[in-house]
C-alpha cells in the first residue's frame, strides 16, 4: 500500500517558534480505496525533555484543513491537528495505522525520517558574546563588535595578520576559527564549483567541505543561525573557508600584496537564516565602498537609453541553437525561422565564435584574439553588414549584444594580431594550465575597452556579454595578480556603462575578488550577471540541479548589485516547463536557446505577453526569486521552494515555486507564513498557476492557527502558488457571507502573470471597482468571493479606458468558480483602442449590486 504523511512543523528538522503553545498539522496520503478506513494517527512527543508519551491526532474538516490545489490528486488526503504544549523545546514523531487491528506504522523506522523538534525562541537568553556561540575559537583573531543593519541579529568581525608576498610569490596562510556552537544540528556553505562558479553544499552534524567555500551558515538545537562570510577584494586579499578534521571550520587566504595585510571574516547571528546573513553582507558592502577604486566620475554613459534597464525582456541566443561553427547565414537562417513560427523576439546576443581568433600560439592553452573584426569566414562582408541586415530583415529587434571575454579571448590576446601589435601587452603564466597567455597591459586596458566598444558601436551593437571574467584569478605572479585583477574589472565596468548603459552581461564573475569588489558595491546601475554554471540540454542529471544551484545561489547574489541570470534554455525539451518556471520567478531576463525550427509557442506565450504597442515582454517579479529553506538538502527527494514577491510594502503580491528535485512525486505542507511579504493581519487567497484553482480566503487566528496548503507539482515537475492580499468590504445583500472579499490576480494565463500588474487600487461606493494597470495584454482575473451567488449580466460591468468590453471576453473560470476573467488582449483588439507611446492599459471591474 503506498502511503505519503507530511506534517507541519516538518520531522526531520528544527523548527522555531515564538510560542509554546503548538499546532501540528498532518495530512496522511492513502490510496482512494482505503480512504473510509479507521485511519490513526499518533503523535509520539517529549516535551522540555520529560517522558515520551502519546497523543492522538483529531481528523480535520472544512475550512480548517490544508488546502488542496491539485486538479485530481491520485491519493485521497486525510487531514489531522493536535494541540500541545511546551516551556522550551518539544521533540517529536509520528505513527499511524488504518484499523485497531493493524500494527503501528512509525515514521522514522518505515521512512528514515528523524524527529522533528521545536525550539521557543528566547532572544533575552541569546548570549551576545561570539566567544560563547564559539567557545574554541582560535586565540588568533581579534574580536570587534558592530552595529548590525539588519534587524534582530549581532554582527562581529574576526581579524588577524597575513604576511607579505615574496619573490613575486603569493603567501598563503590558514588560521583556525573554530566549531560553531560546539555541537551544530545542520550547515549550509556556497563553494567555489571550479573557478567560475558557486554551488550549495549542505549538511547535518558533520561540516565536510569538499571546495572552498565563500559563505557558511550554521543553525543548532535552538533555532539559532551562526553565518560566516569571508572578505576578500580588499588590499589583494583573496579568503575562503575550508572545514578540518576536527569538525571546525578555517580561513584558506592568500595575500598577492608585497606587505602584511589584515585578514577578516564576518559574523553575524540571529533566529532568521536570511536576515543573519543579509547582516554580514551589508557589512561588507559598507567596508568595501571605502576602497572601491572606480569614482562616479567615471560612470558616465554615452548610451541614448542611460540607465532604464528596458531591454531585459525576451531572449534568443546563439550558443546552444546554432553551435560553435558560427556565420552570418546560421543567424539569418535563424531568425527567418523564428519569424516564420510567429516568434517575436526584442533581443538577440551573438555568442561565442563571431571573432578573428588566432589558435596557432605556441605555448598557450587556448586562443587569442587577433582583431575587433568578425572571423571573415563566417562574416565575411563584417560585423556591420551583418548587424545591418539583422536590423534591416527583422525590425522587432531592438538590441543586439555580442560575445566577448574580458581578457579578449579565451587565451587572452594573440601576440601576432592587430590588438597586440596597437596596445601595450603583458605576458602573464596561467596556475591552471601552467601555460603563458598575452593581455592587454593594465596602462592600456581602458583605450582596449574603449576602442573595441567604440567599433562594436559603430557595427550597430548596443550591448555586451563579457564572459570568462574568473580568468582574472588563474594568474599566478602576485604582481600580476595585484596590476591586473581590479584594473580589469573596473575599466570594464566604467567602458560597459560608458558605451551600453546598462546593455552588459556579467559571465563566470563569481569569483570571490570580483563578487566583493565589481559586483557588490551600488555605485552603479545593476549590472546582468549569470548566476550559476551552464544549461546543458543534453545532461539529463543537471535539469534539477540547474534549478537548485540558482536558488541557492541567489540566497547569497540577491544582496549583490547584479539582476540575476539563469542562463538559457530550451523550449522543445523535456524541461522546458520546469526550467520556463524557474526563469519566471527568478526576476531575472528569460533567454531561449532553440534549435531553429524546434519551438513550443504555446510555452512561450505562458512566459511572455504583448503589449499595447506589440511587443514581447516577461513578467518579471520585483524581488529576486530565493530558495526559502537553504539548509534542505537536495538529495533529501524534498521540493524545492523558490519565493518571490512583486510590488513594494503592503498589498505586495508574493509567489512560490514548488519543484521536484526526483523523479518521486510529493507534496509538501505549507504555511501560509512561508510566503515572503506575508502580513499576519491580512486575508489572502492562494492560486496554483498549472491549475487555476483558488482556495478560500486564509486567515491568521488569534489563537495562533496558520493556514497550510498541500503544495504539489505538476506533472512538468512544478507548481506557481501565489497568494493575494483580499480587500474586503461589508455587503447587505450578501449577508450570508457577510462580506464580499476582492483582488487583482494579474494576467491568469501567464506564469507569473501578477507581475503583469504595474498598480492596483479598490475602491467602494455604490459598487465595487477594482481598476489595475497592467503592462501587457492577456486573460486578466478577479478574484470575488461571492461570484458563485452572481452573474456576469447582472452583477458586472468591465472597461478598458473607460469603454466597456465586448460581453463575450468576460466568463467566469472553468477551473475556480470565484475568478472572473476578460480575454483583455482580444477585447482590446476588438474596441480598437490606442494606448499612445504608453504602454499600460487600465482595465476596471465594477462589480455592481452589492
Amino acid at each position: 500500500m503506498q502511503i505519503r504523511f507530511h506534517t507541519s512543523p516538518r520531522l526531520g528538522d528544527v523548527t522555531t517558534v515564538k510560542t509554546g503553545r503548538q499546532s501540528i498539522s498532518a495530512v496522511l496520503e492513502v490510496p482512494q480505496r482505503f480512504a473510509n478506513e479507521d485511519w490513526q494517527l499518533l503523535l509520539w512527543h517529549s516535551t522540555d525533555g520529560d517522558d515520551w508519551r502519546a497523543l492522538q491526532f483529531a481528523a480535520v474538516t472544512g475550512e480548517e484543513k490544508a488546502v488542496e490545489l491539485e486538479s485530481s490528486p491520485s491519493l485521497s488526503r486525510l487531514h489531522f491537528r493536535a494541540e500541545t504544549h511546551f516551556n522550551k523545546s518539544m521533540q517529536f514523531t509520528i505513527k499511524f495505522r488504518h484499523a485497531l487491528e493493524q500494527f503501528w506504522i512509525w515514521a522514522n523506522e518505515e521512512y528514515g525520517i528523524g524527529d522533528g523538534f521545536v525550539i521557543l525562541q528566547d532572544i533575552a537568553a541569546t548570549s551576545q558574546r561570539l566567544e560563547d556561540l564559539i567557545p574554541d575559537l582560535s586565540s588568533q583573531w581579534s574580536i570587534s563588535s558592530h552595529q548590525s543593519e539588519a534587524p534582530d541579529t549581532t554582527l562581529w568581525s574576526l581579524t588577524t595578520r597575513i604576511g607579505p608576498s615574496v619573490a613575486d610569490e603569493s603567501s598563503f596562510q590558514d588560521v583556525k576559527i573554530g566549531t560553531p556552537f560546539t555541537h551544530f544540528q545542520k550547515w549550509f556553505a556556497l563553494v567555489r564549483a571550479g573557478i567560475p562558479w558557486l554551488a550549495p553544499r549542505k549538511g547535518l552534524s558533520r561540516c565536510s567541505l569538499d571546495k572552498d567555500a565563500i559563505l557558511c551558515s550554521f543553525a543548532d538545537g535552538q533555532g539559532r543561525h551562526l553565518v560566516f562570510l569571508a572578505m576578500s577584494g580588499v588590499d589583494d586579499i583573496l579568503a575562503l573557508f575550508r572545514s578540518t578534521d576536527t569538525n571546525s571550520i578555517s580561513l584558506h587566504a592568500r595575500n598577492d600584496a608585497p606587505v602584511e595585510r589584515d585578514l577578516m571574516v564576518l559574523v553575524s547571528t540571529g533566529y532568521e537564516v536570511d536576515k543573519a546573513i543579509a547582516a554580514v553582507v551589508y557589512h561588507a558592502r559598507s567596508l568595501i565602498w571605502k576602497y572601491s577604486q572606480i569614482h562616479n566620475a567615471g560612470l558616465q554613459s554615452n548610451s541614448p537609453t542611460d540607465f532604464r534597464p528596458k531591454w531585459r525582456e525576451n531572449w534568443i541566443g546563439t550558443w546552444n541553437s546554432l553551435g560553435q561553427k558560427l556565420t552570418e547565414d546560421k543567424i539569418l537562417e535563424a531568425l527567418e525561422i523564428l519569424e516564420e513560427s510567429d516568434i517575436s523576439i526584442s533581443n538577440l546576443i551573438i555568442d561565442d565564435n563571431w571573432q578573428s581568433i588566432d589558435t596557432l600560439d605556441q605555448g598557450a592553452a587556448q586562443a587569442g584574439l587577433l582583431e575587433f573584426e568578425a572571423n571573415r569566414a563566417g562574416f565575411p562582408s563584417g560585423l556591420k553588414s551583418t548587424v545591418s541586415k539583422i536590423r534591416r530583415t527583422h525590425r522587432t529587434i531592438e538590441h543586439i549584444f555580442v560575445w566577448h571575454a574580458l581578457l579578449g579571448y579565451w587565451g587572452g590576446i594573440s601576440p601576432r594580431g592587430a590588438i597586440a601589435r596597437s596596445y601595450k601587452t603583458t605576458r602573464v603564466r596561467r596556475e591552471d594550465t601552467g601555460t603563458d597567455m598575452t593581455l592587454v597591459a593594465n596602462e592600456d586596458i581602458s583605450k582596449f575597452y574603449d576602442d573595441f566598444y567604440a567599433f562594436l558601436v559603430q557595427s550597430g551593437v548596443d550591448g555586451v556579454k563579457t564572459d570568462a571574467q574568473c580568468m582574472l584569478d588563474t594568474l599566478a605572479s602576485a604582481s600580476a595578480r595585484r596590476a591586473l585583477t581590479n584594473a580589469y574589472l573596473d575599466k570594464w565596468s566604467i567602458a560597459s556603462l560608458r558605451h551600453f548603459g546598462v546593455n552588459a552581461i556579467s559571465c563566470m564573475s563569481q569569483f570571490p575578488q570580483a563578487l566583493f569588489h565589481a559586483l557588490l558595491p551600488q555605485i552603479r546601475p545593476p549590472v546582468t550577471a549569470r548566476n550559476s554554471d551552464d544549461y546543458f540540454p543534453d545532461a539529463p542529471s543537471s535539469h534539477r540541479w540547474h534549478v537548485w544551484v540558482n536558488a541557492h545561489n541567489a540566497v547569497l547574489t540577491q544582496y549583490l548589485n547584479v539582476v540575476p541570470d539563469w542562463d538559457m534554455f530550451q523550449t522543445v525539451h523535456e524541461f522546458a516547463d520546469y526550467h520556463a518556471a524557474a526563469r519566471c520567478l527568478s526576476g531575472g531576463p528569460v533567454y531561449i536557446t532553440d534549435v531553429p525550427g524546434q519551438h513550443d509557442l504555446e510555452l512561450l506565450k505562458r512566459v511572455t505577453a504583448l503589449t499595447t504597442l506589440g511587443k514581447t515582454v516577461i513578467l518579471r517579479p520585483s524581488v529576486v526569486g530565493i530558495a526559502l529553506d537553504p539548509y534542505l538538502d537536495y538529495d533529501s527527494g524534498a521540493l524545492l521552494k523558490i519565493g518571490s514577491f512583486h510590488g513594494s510594502g503592503s498589498g505586495g503580491i508574493s509567489l512560490m515555486g514548488v519543484f521536484q528535485t526526483s523523479d518521486a512525486q510529493t507534496s509538501s505542507l505549507t504555511l501560509l507564513s512561508e510566503f515572503r511579504g506575508i502580513s499576519h493581519t491580512s486575508s489572502y487567497v492562494v492560486r496554483a498557476y498549472t491549475t487555476g484553482r483558488v482556495s478560500h480566503p486564509l486567515r491568521f487566528t488569534e489563537d495562533g492557527h496558520v493556514p497550510s496548503l498541500l503544495a504539489t507539482p505538476s506533472d512538468e515537475g512544478y507548481e506557481i502558488c501565489t497568494a493575494y492580499e483580499l480587500t474586503r468590504f461589508a455587503s447587505r445583500r450578501w449577508r450570508r457571507q457577510g462580506e464580499i472579499s476582492v483582488a487583482s490576480l494579474g494576467l491568469v494565463d501567464k506564469m507569473t502573470g501578477c507581475a503583469a500588474i504595474e498598480a492596483s487600487h479598490v475602491e467602494m461606493d455604490a459598487k465595487i471597482s477594482v481598476t489595475s494597470k497592467l503592462k501587457a495584454l492577456g486573460v486578466f482575473g478577479v478574484y470575488v468571493s461571492s461570484l458563485p451567488n452572481m452573474t456576469i449580466d447582472d452583477n458586472f460591468m468591465v472597461t478598458i479606458f473607460g469603454h466597456p468590453v465586448p460581453r463575450h471576453t468576460v466568463r467566469i473560470s472553468r477551473n475556480a468558480d470565484t475568478v472572473l476573467e476578460v480575454d483583455v488582449q482580444t477585447a482590446w483588439k476588438e474596441l480598437g483602442l490606442d494606448s499612445g507611446w504608453s504602454n499600460e492599459l487600465e482595465v476596471t471591474v465594477n462589480i455592481l449590486r452589492i
